[in-house]
């Protein structure tokens, strides 16, 4: 608790000269402190110009593993020089993030109003949402009914549909990515490992992919699997949420599964609807081609006659202080050795990643931290080739690592984006429902050590494959998946 006391501003700092002013904190995680915070801004109206107060919550980058904060400047400093370099390639993914986010507009999307550099670091400002995330309301109240879960995915569905439209993949969909407001309507959030596509664009970013186990399409365990546009890997994670919040049980690893099959929901659940089941299943399909095509496709399956009918009934958590989610940092490719275990846990590939030297941390039973410098490598040769359609679309992502052109470093320049008409906040639950909760958490599939050891392989752009190597390179990909599972 003392070295949180450390590493966060105090209550009451204020950023961008005085723009923003800072509360408290309400959550930390290895890349970051959120605070709840007001911004000070004036409304025009009829009655003149009104200077009012704004509740907003802000997201300052804090690679905890290499940082501190200088006593009486609060700036952010690095210990080392190779510190540094990874402090920089993933500030660089909370500047994306914010990019992304602060050109999509839509109801069921996180607003953010402002992304700068201050303090050496960065910030995000964005809407604070008063509500929970999918996982504590299924950790807090069981399986949902599926009612209840439809009108949840068709919302996400419809934000997944306009970033889709704009050439933006999501990456992480899952329960704890989405949060229900206070007028009960699911909100999607962290773009952070997001990427997005332009067609005239030839070189591929390097930054991070998502590998939210149990919810990552096999194409997202290898660093070529998403740097042709398709939509079929959030369509993937999108059914595999909703097998998670009508089953209570986290889905098997999509590259373990030729080994360990995935049972089908009502097996689980056998109040499933037969037709929001076979929807589930078409989703995840391991072959990204099997799939649906695009996520209005998905929702045109679906059966939202009993959305309509839904009476939603949701707890009513307090602002608490609780821990963000773990991220664990791997390199691309991935080893097969480490995929094993189907409880939730979001991974990151890092393209091409910089020796650097760990910092020793304090063992801690409750999470599996590992310091980047021992960073674990996940799957098996190239999946990808093998994931991409021959009908895919022809976008190549664009190089995204980039600071955006509004913000310049060392500076305070910063993009605007227009706060929506009634701002909601964004709390967690007290910690003490959550391990109430966790009394009552469905039973997930057993976990598995972490192993460490890892090979180191360039990232380049594959050559169209031809339909014979698509089919060997999955090959290896299932046998690889059935050779860790025998290890296992």
């Amino acid at each position: 608790m003392e070295l949180f006391k450390v590493m966060n501003l105090p209550d009451g700092h204020l950023l961008q000269n005085g723009k923003y002013r800072l509360t408290h904190v309400v959550g930390q995680g290895g890349f970051g402190i959120t605070y709840r915070g007001v911004w000070y801004t004036e409304v025009k109206g009829s009655l003149g110009t009104v200077k009012t107060e704004v509740p907003i919550c802000v997201k300052e980058y804090f690679f905890k593993d290499y940082c501190y904060r200088e006593p009486g400047s609060q700036a952010v400093k690095v210990h080392s020089e190779t510190g540094k370099v990874l402090f920089n390639k993933f500030k660089e993914k909370l500047i994306k993030e914010a990019k992304i986010l602060s050109e999509v507009h839509h109801p069921y999307i996180v607003n953010v109003l402002e992304v700068f550099e201050e303090n050496n670091t960065a910030y995000i400002a964005m809407e604070y949402i008063s509500g929970f995330s999918l996982k504590y309301m299924l950790e807090k109240n069981g399986i949902l009914p599926e009612a209840t879960v439809l009108k949840y995915v068709r919302q996400i569905g419809e934000a997944l549909q306009f970033v889709h439209d704009k050439s933006i993949l999501h990456l992480d969909i899952k329960p704890s990515n989405i949060l229900i407001d206070k007028n009960g309507n699911a909100r999607l959030i962290d773009f952070g490992v997001s990427k997005r596509y332009d067609i005239e664009q030839e070189e591929t970013s390097t930054t991070m992919l998502t590998l939210s186990k149990g919810f990552a399409s096999i194409e997202q365990y290898d660093n070529e699997g998403t740097q042709v546009f398709s939509p079929r890997p959030d369509i993937y994670s999108l059914g595999a949420t909703m097998y998670n919040l009508l089953t209570g049980t986290i889905p098997t690893e999509s590259i373990l599964r030729a080994a360990r099959p995935l049972r089908n929901p009502s097996e689980i659940n056998a109040a499933i609807s037969p037709k929001t089941e076979a929807v589930i299943i078409k989703a995840m399909q391991i072959i990204p081609a099997d799939r649906f095509e695009t996520v209005g496709e998905m929702l045109a399956s679906l059966d939202f006659s009993q959305a309509e009918k839904e009476v939603q009934v949701v707890p009513s958590p307090s602002p608490e202080i609780v821990n963000e989610e773990t991220t664990v940092v791997y390199s691309s490719p991935v080893d097969s050795k480490l995929v094993g275990s189907d409880d939730e846990e979001t991974v990151v590939n890092v393209a091409n990643p910089p020796a650097v030297e760990p910092i020793t941390e304090k063992n801690n039973s409750k999470k599996r931290i590992i310091p980047i410098g021992i960073a674990i490598f996940v799957v098996v040769g190239s999946a990808t080739a093998l994931l991409v359609h021959s009908n895919r679309p022809t976008k190549e992502v664009v190089e995204s690592i980039d600071l955006p052109s509004a913000v310049e470093p060392d500076s305070n320049v910063s993009k605007e984006v227009e706060m929506p008409d009634h701002p909601v906040l964004h709390t967690e639950p007290p910690i003490s429902e959550i391990k109430e909760a966790e009394k009552q958490e469905p039973q997930v599939e057993e976990k598995r050590p972490m192993e460490t050891e890892h090979t180191i392989e360039e990232n380049v752009l594959p050559d169209q494959p031809s339909e014979n190597e698509m089919n060997e390179k999955y090959n290896s990909l299932i046998a690889s998946g059935k050779e860790k599972n025998g290890q296992s």
